[in-house]
C-alpha cells in the first residue's frame, strides 16, 4: 500500500472563459468543483493509475466536510483528522490556454493536532510498503516535520516539498526526491548524493533522474494542454505506483511521464484518465 501524507488539502474551484479582461465582468462558461491539494491530487491519480493507495490529511469547517464528501464520491481511501481551522479554497482561472491559479495559505495545526496527525502516520505507515509525502506543511508542524516521519517508518519514502522542510527531509535520507528545476536552484546545497534518487521535472521539456554518477532523461510527450495545474503530482503518482509494484526507477519515470501529461488533458488538476496513461506511455521510449 501507498501511504500519501499531504497535510494541505483545498476546496478546488476550476473556471473556463472563453477569454479573460483584467478589470472587467467575466463569466466562466464552464465551473467545476472537487477535493484538491497536492496530497488529494497524487493519492487520487496513484487510485486511478491502479495504485493500492490511502491518504493522510486534515480537514475542517464546511469545506472540510465537502472535502470528505468529495473524496467519498471518488471512492479515494482517506484516514482523516479533523482539525478546529476551515480548509483552505483554490481556485484556478483557464482562459485561452493560459492558467491562473489563486491559492489560500493552510491554516496552522495545534499541537494536539500535530500530534494526533503522528500517531495516525504511526497507524497507517505499518501497513506501507511506500510512503509519499508531499506540498506544504502548516505551520505548527515544525520544519522538520518530513524529516520526523522519514525517520518513523522503514520504507521507502518520496518526497516533493519546499524550502526549510525539504532541506531537513534530505537530511533524514528519503529514497527520492522529486523537484522542478525553479525549485533546484533555491536549494543550491541539495548535492547529487545527498539522496539516493534525485528527480528533476521541467515543465514540458527533459525530466532528469540522477543516482550517484548515472543520470538519464524522458522527454515528456507533446500534448493539447488544458490545464497544467497538477501535472507534478500526477507525475509523482505514477513514480509511487510503479515502484509500489517493484519496477524499476526506468520504468517508473516513464509511468509518472504519462501521468503527468495525462494530467494536462483534462480541466481538473490531479486527475487521469487511464486510457490516456496508456496511450501516452506508447510514446515514450
Amino acid at each position: 500500500m501507498i501511504l500519501v501524507v499531504g497535510l494541505s488539502p483545498a476546496w478546488q474551484r476550476t473556471l473556463e472563459f472563453r477569454q479573460l479582461v483584467p478589470g472587467k465582468v467575466n463569466r466562466a462558461n464552464r465551473v467545476s468543483e472537487t477535493a484538491s491539494g497536492k496530497g488529494v491530487n497524487v493519492a487520487r491519480v496513484a487510485m486511478e493509475a491502479g495504485g493500492d493507495v490511502r491518504l493522510l490529511t486534515v480537514v475542517g469547517g464546511q469545506r472540510g466536510r465537502q472535502l470528505v464528501r468529495s473524496m467519498r464520491a471518488q471512492h479515494l481511501p482517506a484516514s482523516v483528522v479533523r482539525v478546529e481551522s476551515e480548509t483552505r479554497i483554490c481556485q484556478t482561472l483557464i482562459a485561452g490556454g493560459v492558467v491562473t491559479e489563486l491559492v489560500e495559505e493552510a491554516e496552522p495545526l495545534s499541537r494536539r493536532e500535530v500530534s494526533e496527525v503522528l500517531a495516525r502516520f504511526d497507524r497507517e505507515s505499518r501497513r506501507a510498503t511506500l510512503v509519499v509525502l508531499t506540498g506544504t506543511v502548516p505551520a505548527g508542524c515544525g520544519d522538520d516535520f518530513y524529516a520526523r516521519l522519514i525517520r518513523r517508518t522503514n520504507v521507502p519514502v518520496l518526497v516533493d516539498s519546499q524550502g526549510r522542510q525539504l532541506l531537513e527531509a534530505i537530511g533524514a535520507r528519503p529514497f527520492a526526491v522529486k523537484i522542478n528545476r525553479d525549485e533546484l536552484g533555491a536549494v543550491p546545497t541539495l548535492r547529487q548524493d545527498a539522496v539516493e534518487w534525485l528527480v528533476v521535472s521541467d515543465g514540458g521539456r527533459d525530466v532528469t533522474v540522477r543516482r550517484d554518477e548515472m543520470e538519464f532523461r524522458v522527454r515528456p510527450p507533446r500534448v493539447k494542454v488544458r490545464n497544467t495545474i497538477g501535472c507534478g503530482d500526477a507525475m509523482l503518482a505514477g513514480i509511487a505506483v510503479a515502484l509500489s509494484r517493484g519496477d524499476p526507477m526506468s520504468e517508473a519515470i516513464r509511468l509518472g511521464v504519462a501521468c503527468g501529461a495525462a494530467n494536462a488533458l483534462t480541466p481538473q488538476p490531479g486527475h487521469v484518465r487511464r486510457a490516456d496513461v496508456k496511450k501516452l506511455l506508447r510514446q515514450l521510449p
